[in-house]
């Protein structure tokens, strides 16, 4: 999987992402690597730069340090709403809140708070157990839902408003934190959030025949025709987004990989009946998004969504979709070696996805095959020189920009190209904080 490659694009993505700090957090950044004032500083941003830069810290970047400790000070001091509680979603460059909209609490945003700030405590950044206090107090008292075991979406500024709108996108990344929490402290209460929002992606996946349904009213009724009008909005498109299902998969073999981890009797009481069959759900899932996704239009490259059928909607490429499936194929890579592995030395009970040893041994040569040719796919049309990733590009494979202009994201880049040396735990900081 080319290591010398993956490990100096990971470090020439880091560089690249400096160019963002500004004096509040991190600006957006243009195509050109210069920073977009009328953007704003965006907290899900904030979050994702200031996660980067504990990784390549923990990874031996000494320099990165300093940035690492600039998006947790930006976040506490700047975005922090010290009289509602929470964090503003978006500031002007002079730190206060851009517009009414600037001033929304953001579910998809406040996940990003907690992991940046539990990647910030495994790397020993100063302040972050700090933010990790205000990103928990946010989750559990604004953004958690009992009842449903999911986190709703958004509020306005003194949490008096909520939105009717409920999305699993804002859930996905907040599985992708709670794991973090959970590495970063061992609290159960992380763990058992984390099982209760995949327990229903679970259950719910197989009724749209493995494919990720995206949007849901207040009560968690599916709305299918959701954004019918707006197929291309960055957040809320409609139709399904098979990059996300394969998010989902890599997700699950990391929840999957957190619970075989700790005693059988401190499992979370919900993952039971489901957690043997985990990785096979999660290779459903993944399998289907790349039938779906992968250059289902006669092109190569993952269209950005399709119907409920499979069928291409809007054609343009995302970044952020290729990168998923790298780190999500390397994922699954290390999941059938390590099952090979188990079965070699006699171990049976090893979830295999319900395969033969053959089987699995085929599964792990087709994910590195797999891995191999989307690395020459990005390489060849999405890299446009070390650490600059285009963000979008048209069905043709030419830069486009219909959703995403400029190259405001190193977050799903740098972590796919650190995915492959990784063992299957529950987050990155934590992976690379335990590497040898």
């Amino acid at each position: 999987m080319d290591p010398q490659w993956r490990l100096s694009e990971f470090d020439a993505l880091v560089e690249f992402g400096k160019k963002s700090r500004a004096a509040v957090g991190f600006g957006t950044l243009l195509a050109d690597g210069s920073i977009d004032p009328a953007a704003g500083e965006q907290l899900w941003i904030n979050c994702r730069m200031t996660h980067i830069f504990c990784l390549a810290y923990v990874r031996g970047d000494v320099t990165a340090r300093a940035y690492a400790e600039h998006g947790i000070d930006a976040l506490l001091r700047y975005f922090y709403d010290v009289e509602a509680g929470g964090f503003f979603a978006t500031l002007t460059p002079e730190g206060v809140p851009m517009g009414e909209a600037g001033s929304r609490k953001e579910g998809y945003a406040h996940a990003f708070v907690l992991l940046a700030a539990s990647s910030g405590l495994q790397a020993g950044i100063e302040r972050a157990r700090e933010l990790f206090d205000a990103a928990a107090s946010a989750h559990t008292q604004h953004f958690w839902e009992a009842t449903p075991g999911l986190v709703r979406e958004a509020w306005n500024r003194t949490f008096t408003e909520t939105d009717n709108y409920r999305g699993i996108n804002a859930n996905m990344h907040t599985v992708e934190a709670l794991l973090a929490a959970w590495d970063a402290t061992g609290d159960a209460l992380w763990l058992n959030h984390a099982a209760s929002i995949i327990a229903f992606v679970f259950t719910h996946a197989p009724q749209l025949g493995y494919r990720i349904g995206e949007h849901y009213d207040a009560h968690w009724e599916f709305l299918p025709n959701f954004n019918r009008e707006r197929p291309t909005d960055p957040f809320r498109p409609f139709g399904v987004t098979p990059g996300h299902g394969i998010e989902w998969a890599r997700l699950m073999l990391q929840y999957w990989a957190s619970v075989q981890a700790i005693p059988e009797q401190q499992r979370p009481p919900m993952t039971t009946p489901i957690l043997a069959e985990l990785p096979a759900t999660a290779l459903k899932l993944f399998n289907q998004a790349m039938a779906d996704g992968w250059a289902h239009d006669g092109a190569p490259g993952m269209v950005y969504t399709t119907d409920f059928s499979g069928n291409p909607i809007v054609h343009e490429r995302m970044h952020w979709t290729v990168c998923e499936a790298l780190a999500a194929s390397a994922a699954f890579a290390t999941f059938f070696a390590t099952s090979a592995a188990h079965i070699s030395a006699g171990n049976q009970g090893v979830a295999s996805a319900g395969m033969s040893s053959a089987t699995i041994k085929d599964q792990e040569k087709r994910m590195r095959a797999m891995w191999a040719d989307l690395a020459d796919y990005a390489r060849t049309y999405v890299i446009e020189s070390p650490g600059r990733w285009y963000h979008e590009l048209d069905r043709t494979n030419h830069p486009s920009g219909i959703t995403w202009s400029g190259k405001p994201d190193i977050y799903h880049a740098a972590q796919a190209m650190l995915m492959p040396d990784l063992p299957l735990t529950p987050c990155f900081a934590g992976a690379l904080a335990t590497a040898p």
